[in-house]
Order: C-alpha cells, then sequence, then structure tokens
C-alpha cells in the first residue's frame, strides 16, 4: 500500500472546508465584508485544487482503471443521487406532497447530472443534482487525460478539450457534467505535469518562489469575478483566474506544510478530512439537497444576526456531515463504496 504524504491529504482537508464554508455563505444570504472576503478565497481555488491533485496522483501513461474509476466516482454518483431521490420522495410522502411528481423531477436531475441550474439545458428542469457533479467531471476528466496522453501534440489535445467545454457551454448543458469534465481535464493534466517535473522540489530548492506565486494568487483575488467548475465559468479573465487558481492551489499547498510541520493537532483533523473527501462530498450533497435549510436559516436569522449566521450554519452542517459520514462508514458493503481504503485493506489483509 502506497504511503500517503500527509500535507496533501490537509490541502484537500482545507479545500474540503472551503466547499461546505461557500455554500453556508451562499445559503445564509446577504454577505457582510468578511464572509465576501472568506468566499473569494476559497472559490478561487477549492475546486481547481481537487482536480489538480487528483492529476499529481494519476498516471496516464498507465491503461484507464475502468472498474476502479467506475466504483470509486461512477457508482458513488448513482448511490449518493438515489439516496437523494428515495429522501425526497419520504419528506413527499410524509407532507402528503405530489409524490410522483417530486420523484420524476429528482430523478431527471439526478439522471441529467448538472451541478447547477444552467437554463440553457436539452430541456427544462426544475431541479439540479448539486455537489456530486464533480465525480462526473472527475470521471471524464480521467479519462480524455488517459486518451489524450497517448495522442501526438498532448498539450493541444488537452487545450482544444477545454476550449470545446468552455464555449460549448455557453450554447447548450448536456448531460452528465460532460463539459465540466472537458475544462478539468486541463487541471488534471497539469496535475500529472506538476509531478512529472517536479514542481514542488523547485519551491524548496528555491523558497523565493513562493513571492511571486503569492503575488499571483493575490492579483487574481483582487480582480476576482468568480470561478464556478461545475458551470465551466472562470470569470471575466479566464487566463489569470486559471493562473491564480493554479498559484492559489500552490500556496495553499506550502501553507499546508507548514501546518503539517508546525501544528501537531490541526494537522491530524485537517488530514482527516482530507483523507474523506470522498464520503464527505457525498454527506455533503445529501444535506444541502434533501435538508429545509430556508426554514432553518429564517429561524437562525433573528437569534444570531446575519453577520454570524453563515458560521453557524456551517457549523450546524459540518455536525450532521460528521454524523453522516460516521453511519456512511458503519454500513458494511456501503462502506468500501465511499470509503475506498477499506477495500485495500481487505485486500492487503487477504494477500
Amino acid at each position: 500500500m502506497a504511503t500517503r504524504v500527509r500535507y496533501f491529504d490537509i490541502a484537500k482537508g482545507i479545500a474540503m472546508i472551503g466547499v461546505v464554508l461557500t455554500h453556508s455563505i451562499l445559503q445564509a444570504g446577504p454577505m457582510t465584508t468578511v464572509s465576501q472576503a472568506l468566499f473569494n478565497v476559497f472559490f478561487s481555488f477549492h475546486m481547481p485544487l481537487f482536480f489538480l491533485l487528483s492529476g499529481y496522483f494519476m498516471h496516464p501513461d498507465r491503461r484507464f482503471a475502468w472498474r476502479k474509476e467506475s466504483r470509486e466516482l461512477l457508482l458513488t454518483y448513482a448511490i449518493t443521487a438515489g439516496l437523494v431521490v428515495l429522501i425526497h420522495l419520504g419528506f413527499s410522502l410524509a407532507a402528503r406532497r405530489d409524490v410522483p411528481g417530486l420523484a420524476v423531477q429528482w430523478l431527471i436531475a439526478a439522471l441529467y447530472g448538472s451541478g447547477a441550474n444552467m437554463g440553457n439545458s436539452l430541456f427544462p428542469m426544475t431541479r439540479y443534482i448539486g455537489a456530486i457533479w464533480f465525480l462526473l467531471a472527475l470521471f471524464w476528466a480521467h479519462l480524455l487525460v488517459h486518451a489524450a496522453y497517448r495522442l501526438p501534440a498532448t498539450p493541444v489535445w488537452i487545450l482544444a478539450l477545454f476550449a470545446v467545454g468552455y464555449f460549448s457551454a455557453r450554447h447548450v448543458w448536456l448531460p452528465l457534467s460532460v463539459q465540466s469534465g472537458l475544462t478539468a481535464a486541463l487541471f488534471v493534466y497539469l496535475g500529472c505535469l506538476a509531478r512529472r517535473h517536479d514542481v514542488l522540489a523547485a519551491f524548496r530548492r528555491w523558497p523565493a518562489l513562493w513571492l511571486p506565486t503569492l503575488a499571483v494568487w493575490g492579483l487574481a483575488l483582487w480582480r476576482f469575478t468568480g470561478l464556478g467548475m461545475a458551470t465551466c465559468g472562470f470569470g471575466e479573465d479566464p487566463v489569470l483566474t486559471i493562473v491564480g487558481s493554479i498559484a492559489a492551489t500552490l500556496c495553499v499547498i506550502g501553507a499546508s506544510q507548514a501546518i503539517d510541520r508546525w501544528l501537531p493537532y490541526a494537522n491530524r483533523a485537517l488530514a482527516a478530512i482530507g483523507r474523506h473527501t470522498l464520503p464527505i462530498f457525498c454527506a455533503h450533497l445529501l444535506e444541502i439537497d434533501d435538508l429545509p435549510w430556508g426554514g432553518i436559516i429564517d429561524r437562525l436569522r433573528p437569534l444570531v444576526g446575519y453577520q454570524v449566521e453563515p458560521f453557524v450554519v456551517f457549523a450546524l452542517r459540518s455536525a450532521l456531515i460528521a454524523a453522516m459520514v460516521l453511519v456512511l462508514y458503519r454500513i458494511p458493503r456501503l462502506n468500501a463504496v465511499f470509503f475506498p481504503t477499506l477495500l485495500k485493506r481487505r485486500g492487503a489483509a487477504e494477500a
């Protein structure tokens, strides 16, 4: 079994916290200066980081692992989306609402696999599946990078894939987050290159490189106009947005190395989150799609005020996600889908 590098898990843990926090900020209503700043900082890197690190540990020179990729990404997507539909059916039955109508809406959302309501899908939709678009996009990105790696002029093909995804999304939004996967392939491929050329070794050799990298991230934040990989949105200046997200990812990895060395309690907590991003993503999708957060937020606001409300929502949501992840871990067979390391441990024990 390969040894995990803890600071990479810490970086993923930071990004995962950013995903949950920014969704809480969005749901909680008007942003303050603090919440807007936090939103911009985390949105500038959290999803690119996942794709870049996925590419960093990928081996495009090997055969595409259909079984592994399908189990860890497509099967996990299918189970989570199915749970969303079933939970909504349960709520609808309890409330005596239009059960068949809601069932069809959520089933279509699960099959279409869109991370957001784009407004230009192949047919009108009232629901969208949300956060687990990432699993579909990552599957496509892995598959496409493997295919492009075997072609001459691989970088040209990767840029062409990005362009197709980026520009086609402006005209029509296709099912299964295909276009998100097309644009994400660029980040996965850059992650592969970063490992091949040992970019982190250059930063260890010349620490002064951190200064221009941080400056690029600062410039991207100063001119930040949005970054939504679920919608193939890269702001008004896509080049600066993409370069800034890469610089931000490097800075977060550098900060994670410092946390790993100097903060012994925080490093273990963040690394634990980073090791379990797959079940956390899925638990987050279940609670954000199925719980009546609108009503909960309306009741919280008079008690805590809108300035603090996003952070209270984040705390409540984090506790709920932790409980859901623990439940998933305790369910036999299902836990092997959401926690792939369990299969590796069982395989090692049987060997």
